[in-house]
């Protein structure tokens, strides 16, 4: 009910700033305000004509494509029309003149620019994106370790296998001895994407490749996909350690649930494990030995610090998506949205490091990236510090 008051104030307002004023017939208006009410409706209309669920309905890929521009278009425009406004209001107040016909015109333009960028960005392969990170007590035998990352997957209809071989490929070209994929792997059901997401079982790496869940795998139906991602040869790791050894040098891998499997809602009711960092290294006692941390959001990280973490590596903000958005998205995740972090543990003298990233693809339900790409991460372990200790 909120969030249909809120779009519906948003629609009145773009009707109004940027429709409204524009010098052409009334029939063209009302046309142009219906595509934005069907561009905000998107999700009903794709479940009503096509079917799926809330966060995958089942579109052709390319039609996806279109009605996520103008999905973007309404968000952007939003923006650019506040800007548009407070330049008018100025203008008022200068008492200079202003072409609101010309104003609206070039409002639409850039909007429509923005958001078909904002897209292409969202849909396209991901560059991989290289960190040097210095670990605290790694051993000289990990010096120059090679740990790939991707999170946030979101198989849908719009990121298909074709989209997910591709990631798989540029993945295994980086000869990675570990693969970490802390989360968010799909959007939908096992009947309607497991041949998306099937390439993920070529994953290769020396040491082996390890996930946690996300939000996302408890809206799909988190039981019968971890078993079907543990066929994949993923071992996901969900209040669990491993040890990964190397010539008798050791380093330790935790991972920890998604929190929302402990919150039913979005059409699941079994409330599922809390997140447990405690419990994931219940087993573990090597003392000097650094751990790795996979948790799929990174609000937790300061509690996880207390625990002696070196690196703790995150996905789900997807980077902030937007300049102004991005704002907004960090205070929902205590303060981290993108890159790298400091985190002091409380009482204790313990920094970890934070490394959010911003995603290897992006959710269906608003992809879009301006300023924003995503990426495939790859990590480099530094057994000494060299100046810049985080990238």
């Amino acid at each position: 009910m909120t969030f249909s008051i809120l779009f519906a104030v948003i629609l009145g307002y773009l009707n109004l700033s940027m429709i409204w004023p524009l010098n052409i017939a009334n029939n063209f208006k009302i046309i142009l305000s219906v595509i934005l009410l069907a561009a905000v409706c998107k999700d009903f209309i794709l479940r009503l004509l096509f079917g799926g669920a809330v966060f995958t309905p089942d579109v052709p890929r390319w039609l996806m494509i279109i009605v996520s521009v103008l999905y973007a278009f309404v968000i952007i425009s939003l923006f650019v029309l506040l800007i548009k406004d407070f330049i008018l209001l100025a203008c008022k107040l200068l008492k200079i003149k202003f072409n609101a016909d010309l104003a609206s015109r070039l409002a639409i333009l850039i909007s429509l620019c923005l958001s078909c960028y904002g897209v292409w960005e969202a849909v396209r392969v991901p560059a991989v994106k290289h960190h040097e990170v210095y670990i605290e007590n790694l051993s000289p035998e990990f010096d120059n370790f090679k740990i790939a990352m991707l999170v946030d997957i979101h198989s849908s209809s719009l990121n298909r296998r074709e989209f997910v071989q591709s990631i798989v490929d540029k993945t295994n070209a980086l000869e990675p001895d570990l693969i970490l994929l802390p989360g968010d792997f799909v959007d939908g059901t096992v009947e309607q994407r497991l041949h998306d997401l099937e390439p993920l079982k070529n994953l290769r790496a020396k040491f082996g490749v390890l996930g946690t869940s996300g939000n996302h795998e408890y809206y799909s139906g988190y039981d019968r996909w971890f078993v079907e991602l543990e066929k994949f040869g993923i071992d996901l790791l969900e209040n669990e350690s491993v040890i990964i050894n190397l010539n008798n040098a050791k380093l330790i891998i935790a991972g920890v649930p998604d929190v929302q499997g402990a919150n039913p809602g979005f059409g699941f009711t079994t409330p599922f494990p809390a997140p447990d960092l405690n419990k994931a290294l219940a087993d573990i006692k090597l003392d000097n030995v650094p751990v790795i941390l996979m948790e799929h959001r990174p609000g937790n990280a300061r509690h996880n610090a207390k625990f002696g973490v070196a690196l703790q590596v995150s996905g789900h903000t997807h980077g902030g998506q937007l300049p102004i958005l991005s704002q907004i998205i960090k205070n929902f995740n205590n303060g981290y949205v993108r890159g790298w972090y400091d985190v002091e543990a409380e009482a204790e003298k313990h920094i970890m490091k934070l490394y959010v990233s911003p995603g290897t693809s992006q959710w269906g339900g608003f992809p879009v990236r301006v300023l924003d790409p995503s990426e495939i991460s790859l990590f480099t372990l530094k057994a000494k510090a060299k100046g810049n200790q985080g990238e």
